[in-house]
């Protein structure tokens, strides 16, 4: 056959083939799909969510910056206190660097200064004087040893007349019986004032001293200004005596 023949053939072939396909094409095509399209319609519902997928691997880029800090919580219940730690060593001396000596002095000498005063004007007022010597009432009976404990706590000592003009002032202030600073305990009948000193005044009541029983080692003064010697323990009026 020749190469015309041949390429006819196939020509009339492909041919036959299409209109075969064309009327298919046509006899399976129902009217209405095969009209003209159509407008379209609107977007239909969105559907439901599917299944939360499981949590990726972390990114790898790069970490943003730190946020500021939130608020403080509410302080929590405190714990329970802990073993007492070993006591440490001793510490060095502390050296005041600050202290002000002086000053210190200068206050401490004006309050003596205001005690000073302030033991004037009780002289004054509630007792007598007479040269240099204040004397003082107190308003208590007692043994001479607690008497004269109580007239030093004071800065003072226990009433002793040297003359007749304190003896009266003594007199004027005790207003009643008194102990006066004077004793024979360490000799007898040799009557000494609390400083062992033998006193050169006397006024002694008539017949006295006496010295009954053999234990009236101590001098009291009487409401009359006269003096007796009486036993130490006995409790009578304390008068002290201060000096200027």
């Amino acid at each position: 056959m020749s190469l015309f023949t041949s390429f006819l053939l196939l020509c009339v072939g492909t041919a036959v083939y299409a209109e075969t396909l064309i009327e298919g094409a046509q006899n399976a095509c129902p009217v209405v799909t095969c009209s003209s399209p159509g407008l379209n319609g609107f977007p239909g519902k969105d559907g439901r969510d599917g299944a939360k997928g499981e949590k990726g691997e972390p990114g790898q880029g790069l970490r943003g910056l730190q946020g500021p800090p939130g608020k403080v919580g509410p302080a929590g219940s405190p714990g329970n206190p802990g073993s007492k730690g070993a006591v440490g060593p001793k510490g060095d001396r502390g050296h005041c660097v600050d202290c002000d000596t002086s000053k210190i002095d200068l206050e401490i000498a004006a309050l003596q200064s205001e005690m000073r005063a302030l033991r004037r004007w009780v002289l004054f007022s509630q007792g007598e004087k007479v040269g240099k010597k204040h004397f003082m009432r107190i308003p208590e009976k007692m043994s001479l040893g607690k008497v004269k404990a109580l007239c030093s706590d004071l800065h003072g000592s226990v009433a002793t007349p040297r003359n007749a003009e304190e003896n009266s002032a003594i007199q004027n202030v005790a207003k009643d019986i008194a102990y006066l600073g004077i004793t024979d305990r360490r000799v007898e009948n040799i009557f000494e004032d609390l400083t062992g000193n033998t006193v050169q005044y006397t006024n002694w009541n008539d017949g006295e001293p006496n010295n009954v029983g053999s234990g009236e080692d101590c001098v009291v003064i009487l409401t009359n200004g006269k003096w007796n010697d009486v036993p130490c323990s006995d409790p009578f009026l304390a008068v002290c005596e201060f000096s200027d």
